[in-house]
């Protein structure tokens, strides 16, 4: 493998932990867009280069996320019994949302991925300034429908494309007034959480897949996965130290303008790739 293509996957990794720890989405919308376009530009995977960017991004969610969760643990964001509510549903739409997306077309996996991260930007586009946080102890609003739902899909859509937890739990939590804190650690944990189940579905499923490239464990590319992790275990410290100065509204209109950035990049390669 070219070191040139060593360092992107060192460097990426650094920026997906610094993403992971702001903004709870495990790393995965700063990993996926780029591994695809390295593998790519290596030529590898060919019709299964979409399930192997999304197998390799789980793995690494796993890692930084778990790291970033631990991160926010230590720091006294983690509120355990709001994760407790949410782990069930995202560890069962996970592990079903990972068969599925194994069945999937790349370019249905890709147009997913597209979709999502334009949804969440018009929500939070559409989401007013929240001027009166609660404390993030009071649960009595994480209930109904739209729990059962943000819980389930975010496990089963994040784990078809990777962000996780940050597309549906965030911006149902902040509309309960819950603070970034709070909510960047649930995600971040649930996000770990959903990188194992959905990461071990992706590695099995690709067991018996032919034309995969050397060096890949079911759909997991273990070169890429080094790269990442190690990158993102580097980052995570700096995103935490980095959202400990940042407003609390200003923290989340920089992570609609990081999604922004990604869709652009989603959508230049798909011009191109």
């Amino acid at each position: 493998m070219p070191v040139e293509i060593i360092l992107i996957y060192l460097a990426m990794g650094v920026f997906a932990g610094v993403v992971a720890a702001m903004f709870g989405v495990g790393g995965g919308f700063a990993v996926a867009p780029i591994l695809l376009i390295a593998l790519t530009i290596q030529d590898i995977g060919g019709e299964q280069r979409m399930h192997l960017t999304i197998g390799t991004t789980q793995a690494v969610i796993f890692v930084t996320a778990s790291f970033t969760a631990v991160l926010r643990w230590r720091a006294g964001d983690t509120n355990l019994a709001l994760v407790a509510k949410f782990l069930p549903l995202v560890a069962v739409g996970a592990i079903v949302g990972a068969t599925v997306g194994d069945a999937l077309p790349g370019n249905v996996l890709k147009a997913i991925f597209i979709f999502f991260i334009a949804l969440t930007i018009v929500r939070g586009l559409l989401t007013r300034r929240i001027v009166d946080l609660q404390s993030g102890s009071d649960l009595s609003g994480v209930r109904g429908p739209e729990f059962w739902l943000s819980g389930s899909l975010s496990g089963f859509l994040g784990s078809l494309m990777g962000p996780g937890p940050a597309v549906l739990v965030v911006p149902f939590l902040r509309r309960l007034r819950f603070p970034m804190a709070t909510t960047i650690a649930t995600a971040s944990t649930l996000a770990a959480s959903m990188g194992l189940f959905a990461g071990v579905t992706y590695i099995v499923g690709g067991f018996n897949e032919t034309g995969l490239p050397e060096n890949s464990l079911g759909y997991l590319f273990l070169p890429a996965f080094a790269g990442l992790a190690v990158g993102g275990l580097a980052g995570a410290p700096l995103g935490l130290k980095i959202s400990r100065i940042l407003d609390d509204h200003l923290q989340s209109r920089l992570y609609l303008l990081y999604l922004a950035i990604v869709l652009v990049v989603m959508l230049l390669h798909g011009r191109t790739g």
